[in-house]
């Protein structure tokens, strides 16, 4: 999550739902389209990748 954050194209948060640690990404305003979700998704599987 923070290496998302960190690269500057999302901001990713994270909480706790039913005891199983989430995270969450606010996808709410006006401008936001399926391809800057498409975008942030990618860019984590990104991170995902340089972890393992």
């Amino acid at each position: 999550m923070h290496a998302v954050n960190q690269t500057g194209e999302a901001f990713l948060s994270h909480t706790k739902l039913d005891g199983r640690f989430v995270i969450r990404l606010v996808i709410s305003h006006l401008r936001v389209t399926a391809a800057d979700i498409q975008r942030v998704w990618e860019v984590l599987q990104q991170q995902l990748r340089a972890l393992s």
